[in-house]
């Protein structure tokens, strides 16, 4: 999706021209989704990696050769047909960048799910590697400066990811020389209309939590900006600064405090002040109140020579909940020892007795539009 340069056209004019590129893609797309009685006739399932309230992610091998894939499955009777598309197409046209996770060709549409491939990371997601300890200071600012890189890219094509969290960066290898940001579903082009998350979100900025349906806001890549420096405190710490960025959430009143206070206290309340100076500078702009004054993700770039007072991974209690999740997996499960060689799409869902919550950030945690 290319835009006009901005020099050159009214304000406003590189979200349309974004959108109505991604809509044409959305209808071209659309003819080449491949019907198939079953996924099972294309791949071979090994293992389930997640799964949310609209889908679920699992291992698999395409049964005509090749490397393993994280094959995404998303209800039919829960995610439009033009979200599904819509999804599909960001991932292909943003996949030329080594910190986006790489969405492969070959749509699929069965019965009861819409289907498509991803590259596999080996090592799971980013919560898997934040256990009780946040990680050591080289892999922090390794991860942020390859989520910025990212970042930038999609804003600089008029997207907006919209659901920057540790759920969602996926590992491919345990010195994090490569983490990639995944799901896509609710990235939407720079001022799409987004209503308030369904309940309290801790990687939410307060300009949205502040929002009463039907209310929406215009999307815009300071809510990214935001994303990225509550990830920037759960890689350094292992907890969310917050449950919810709004008062009377008493971490999130000490912090908006301290950043509002003139003239600005020595120190920050705790646990902000585990924090070396340059990162507490860079975390002040990413999560600076005013949208408006936020720094984009790029600034990382500035504090990365500078000591930000993590080396070691001094992790632990502090914010207001830890990170959980399962540890990254390395291997596949050996041939013929595949627990879903048998799945079919009818038997999972009667096993599950419905969606549930998982870890692979298949339902966003914000409500994806019914379009």
């Amino acid at each position: 999706m290319e835009v006009r340069d901005s020099e050159d056209q009214e304000d406003g004019d590189s979200e349309e021209d974004t959108a109505t590129a991604l809509q044409r893609l959305v209808e071209l797309t659309a003819a080449r989704v491949a019907p198939v009685r079953s996924v099972r006739a294309q791949y071979r399932l090994i293992r389930k990696l997640g799964s949310g309230s609209y889908g679920k992610v699992l291992l698999a091998r395409p049964r005509q050769g090749g490397p393993a894939v994280a094959l995404k499955l998303l209800r039919r009777d829960l995610v439009p047909r033009t979200t599904f598309l819509r999804e599909f197409c960001v991932g292909r046209c943003v996949s030329s960048h080594p910190g986006l996770l790489q969405t492969l060709a070959g749509p699929l549409q069965s019965p009861r799910h819409f289907a498509f491939a991803q590259e596999y990371a080996p090592h799971g997601d980013l919560s898997g590697m934040l256990q009780e300890r946040g990680l050591p200071e080289l892999l922090v600012k390794r991860v942020m400066a390859q989520l910025a890189g990212a970042l930038d890219f999609l804003h600089s094509r008029g997207l907006v990811h919209a659901d920057v969290k540790p759920d969602n960066v996926l590992v491919f290898d345990a010195a994090c020389s490569r983490v990639a940001l995944g799901d896509l579903g609710l990235t939407r082009p720079e001022g799409s209309p987004t209503p308030a998350p369904p309940g309290p979100l801790p990687s939410a900025p307060p300009e949205l939590c502040l929002l009463l349906p039907p209310s929406t806001l215009p999307l815009r890549p300071s809510l990214d900006a935001w994303g990225l420096g509550v990830l920037l405190f759960c890689a350094a710490t292992a907890s969310f600064p917050w449950g919810v960025a709004l008062a009377p959430d008493p971490q999130f009143e000490a912090f908006a405090g301290w950043l509002t206070t003139r003239p600005q206290p020595p120190r920050p309340p705790r646990p902000w002040d585990r924090f070396a100076p340059a990162a507490l500078a860079l975390l002040r702009g990413l999560l600076d109140l005013d949208p408006e004054a936020r720094s984009p993700p790029l600034a990382v770039l500035d504090f990365l020579g500078d000591d930000w007072g993590l080396e070691g991974g001094r992790g632990g209690p502090g914010g207001s909940g830890s990170i959980s999740g399962e540890d990254g997996e390395e291997d596949e499960e050996e041939e013929g020892g595949s627990s879903l060689e048998e799945w079919t799409e009818e038997e999972e869902e009667e096993r599950e007795g419905g969606p549930g919550g998982g870890r692979m950030g298949t339902d966003g945690g914000t409500p994806r539009p019914g379009d």
